[in-house]
């Protein structure tokens, strides 16, 4: 079994998958960034999804892990955001095809304070942990029919949070 090692998520890396939303460095050009007395913030020019999106949360175990299945969303952007710890995503390209192949897999390290939004029909396994089991926040237009996990095409693939991330493994 081939290993796929995630790398922290960057506007850049991810284009192919979506957006890249950084809201901790105060400089992000899609962000508005407001300062007060004691605090600053910074919220999204436009909003995070098309369509008026639902939040959900999972609780994702811990990476390493075998990714057997995925799923997409032919109907719905889906943004992922963390809660305190990073937390690994698994992704495959869009496609009209019966299954996400293996060899397409790629896989990024989402840090506190940032955000993706995957394009409609991206492939995507649930995220996992990068040093435990962590839960993420997501957020989608549900109730648009089912979103079937299929099996990766060529069989599974190992996921790992690569060394030298600058993260805590």
């Amino acid at each position: 079994m081939n290993v796929v090692h995630a790398r922290p998520v960057t506007p850049d890396n991810f284009s192919r998958y979506g957006r890249v939303y950084d809201l901790t460095g105060d400089t992000d050009g899609k962000v508005v960034w407001t300062v007060g007395d004691g605090w600053n913030d910074g919220f999204t020019k436009t909003p995070l999804i098309d369509g008026r999106g639902h939040l959900g949360i999972t609780r994702g175990g811990q990476a390493p892990w075998d990714c057997r299945a995925m799923e997409r969303h032919p109907l719905t952007e889906e943004a992922i955001f963390c809660l305190a710890e990073p937390v690994v995503l698994a992704v495959a390209p869009a496609s009209d095809g019966e299954a996400p192949d293996r060899d397409e897999i790629e896989a990024f390290v989402i840090a506190p304070g940032q955000a993706v939004v995957m394009d409609r029909n991206v492939w995507h396994d649930a995220c996992r942990g990068v040093s435990g089991p962590a839960p993420y926040y997501w957020m989608a237009v549900c109730g648009l029919g089912e979103s079937p996990w299929v099996a990766v095409s060529g069989g599974p693939i190992k996921v790992s949070a690569a060394a030298g991330t600058g993260l805590t493994l």
